[in-house]
């Protein structure tokens, strides 16, 4: 109940929040035009922009089941509709022309009826639906029922997402009319074909480009930085509080009842298990995913405790959740969990079943639970690894075990990221960022030409690929090269395709540099897992690696280590 009111709540306040400033103008806008004393016209915009932000969430932000095309398609689309519609509007006899011409308004007549002012109808809903990609992701409610409640409970979340959408309708309704009553009170506002309406139509095609470009989300961090109002910080509060309230010292929470393992798949190295068979134990629960480097970068600490402490009463259990769609892959896990000397029980939560009932958003993530079923500390990330042993030995302690001498006093707790170091990098359309050069990075085969230059982070592809939602497989004379500044560099590949990819660092083949999987200046892949192809010896800036890539081997990400 108390989520439901505040979805309906933060509803309310997106009106308010830095990414729906730009777009109010083309609300009072839509609802300002045509005919002034056609009091449907806001309902029919923000009826359109309601059912509109609830189809494109559910389609492009919840799954890609039924829709598979990048994001910044629908971006282009919604901000062309727009600029569209504000020529229409700045040159009413265009307008007037393709409704004579295509019988429009006999059809928007037959699905609501009559109404005054060619072409209202159909101008009203184009608006509308054209707003909803761009609203779908303002508010850090909706992004948490999106990521929290969606996987765990599909009509529950639609209830929420419904609250959500009512309350933003309610205000967006509010701010129509009012727009509306303005222009029936001042005459030379009304006039469609007049100075006001003109210079709405020129905000419609401002708040178009804006879109299309991007530089609404410029706008967007503007006015977050640039005023006193900060909406996500409020919005946030309004996400239910939960248990896990902080305590003192290693055990970090206050103790709640740990959730049971549930919706679990296939399991490695023991029989399925439950929380209440392990009753007694004190149980670790780590959350993560086999291509993930930071979860990688934990695992040596894990079995180090595993090893010291599984005597003494402790048992970790790996919840692999997966990242990319060959990570659901049973014999991926067991062969990058039998690579990676992991002997702790480990079990598949391909459907986020057990993460969900966690309300886990990170890889990785532990929750350390003692004797009784409780959590007792809980740490995203990595780092922390002397706050967490020692949580352990507490725990273990407490259930009258002996444990013997530390294992991690002399390790650092700091996570190896460094200021200025590359940021995890997705090449799938769903979440790419930082490509440069032509054509534009789309789902589909295409030949591509490289940037020139790079600034960092950049990267850039040349030769025939083929570019899906989740990663890019090479085609003839597939290259990628990339401008990183990170001590190693590691890519996720993602398809059982064999070969040998060439490692060129600055336009060299690689030696003294190589990574642990590059022999020769080339690593061979066999496998979809991550390699280690770049190893520095201290944080290095401003580096291009190029891979000259074999045909039908598929990339999905870069990840990087600064320490």
């Amino acid at each position: 109940m108390l989520l439901l009111i505040g979805a309906f709540l933060a509803g309310i306040l997106t009106v308010f929040a830095p990414c729906v400033f730009a777009l109010l103008p083309v609300i009072v806008g839509g609802s300002m035009s045509g005919d002034v004393h056609d009091k449907r016209r806001p309902f029919i915009i923000i009826a359109s922009l309601a059912v509109s932000l609830m189809v494109f969430t559910l389609l492009l932000k919840a799954t890609t089941l039924f829709i598979d095309i990048s994001p910044e398609v629908i971006t282009y689309v919604s901000g062309g509709i727009i600029v569209g519609i504000g020529l229409l509007m700045l040159f009413p006899w265009v307008y007037e022309r393709l409704i004579i011409t295509f019988n429009l308004q006999a059809k928007s007549q037959q699905l609501l009826g009559k109404s005054s002012g060619k072409g209202a109808v159909i101008g009203a809903i184009i608006t509308g639906a054209a707003l909803g990609p761009v609203f779908s992701s303002c508010s850090p409610v909706y992004a948490y029922i999106l990521a929290t409640v969606l996987p765990v409970n599909f009509g529950e979340a639609i209830i929420y997402m419904v609250a959500y959408v009512v309350g933003l309708s309610l205000v967006l309704l509010l701010v129509g009319f009012i727009g509306q009553k303005f222009v029936r009170k001042v005459s030379w506002a009304s006039n469609p074909r007049g100075v006001f309406q003109r210079i709405v139509a020129v905000l419609f095609i401002v708040v178009g480009l804006l879109v299309i470009t991007g530089m609404d989300k410029q706008f967007q961090t503007f006015v977050a930085e640039k005023t006193p109002f900060d909406f996500d910080a409020l919005s946030s509060k309004l996400i239910p509080a939960s248990d896990r309230k902080a305590a003192s010292g290693v055990l970090n929470v206050k103790a709640y009842k740990a959730p049971e393992f549930t919706g679990l798949g296939e399991w490695i190295n023991s029989e399925p298990k439950t929380l209440k068979s392990l009753k007694g134990k004190v149980v670790l629960v780590d959350f993560w995913t086999y291509s993930c480097i930071n979860c990688i970068r934990t695992q040596p600490y894990l079995k180090d405790w595993y090893q010291a402490y599984k005597g003494s009463g402790l048992e970790i259990i790996g919840i692999h959740a997966p990242e990319f769609a060959f990570e659901k892959n049973a014999t991926n896990v067991k062969n990058a969990t039998k690579k990676a000397g992991l002997t702790y029980p480990i079990a598949l939560d391909n459907d986020f079943r057990t993460w969900a009932a966690y309300k886990n958003q990170y890889w990785p993530a532990s929750y350390l639970i003692d004797k009784d079923g409780n959590v007792r500390r809980a740490h995203f990330g990595e780092g922390e690894y002397k706050e967490t042993e020692q949580a352990i030995r507490t725990l273990l302690k407490d259930a009258g075990a002996t444990v013997p001498d530390a294992f991690t006093d002399g390790v650092t707790n700091d996570a190896p990221i460094i200021e200025g170091q590359s940021p995890e990098t997705y090449l799938g359309t769903k979440r790419a960022s930082n490509y440069k050069g032509a054509p534009g990075l789309k789902q589909g085969q295409a030949t591509f030409t490289a940037a020139n230059t790079l600034s960092g982070n950049d990267w850039t592809l040349s030769g025939e690929w083929n570019v899906t939602s989740e990663g890019i497989v090479a085609g003839e004379g597939a290259t990628l090269r990339m401008n990183i500044a990170a001590k190693d560099m590691y890519i996720v590949t993602g398809n059982d395709t064999s070969g040998r990819i060439a490692v060129a660092l600055n336009n060299s083949p690689v030696t003294e540099s190589a990574g642990a999987d590059v022999k020769d200046s080339a690593v061979s892949v066999a496998g979809a897992r991550l390699y280690h192809i770049i190893s520095y010896d201290a944080f290095t800036k401003g580096q291009t690696v190029e891979l000259s890539v074999p045909k039908g081997v598929q990339l999905n990400a870069f990840t990087f280590g600064g320490k």
